[in-house]
């Protein structure tokens, strides 16, 4: 295989869903810290980000619950911060 037919390879590979998919959900993690701040970042953990609904994971019911009752305004805040993804929903897990 030459140079060129690997980089088209590479390229193709990291364009793809997969790619696209990971590199979404770090922005979403670091916009998740910065949004709700290091307490309720340490408690949490994005589980995926999957068709505008960001899916998380609490440490345990009290922050489950914690996350629910301010949920609409942490998704105001994180859409302000994450303008180029679409954000419809947070589920919690």
């Amino acid at each position: 295989m030459g140079q060129k037919q690997l980089k088209k390879a590479l390229d193709e590979y990291l364009k793809g869903t997969d790619f696209i998919e990971i590199n979404n959900t770090i922005s979403i993690e670091a916009a998740w810290e910065k949004t709700v701040g290091k307490l309720i970042s340490k408690n949490t953990k994005i589980k995926s980000f999957k068709n505008g609904t960001i899916t998380i994971k609490a440490s345990n019911p009290i922050w489950r619950n914690e996350i629910s009752l301010q949920k609409q305004d942490i998704l105001k805040k994180l859409k302000k911060t994450v303008k180029d993804l679409y954000i419809k929903e947070i589920q919690l897990k």
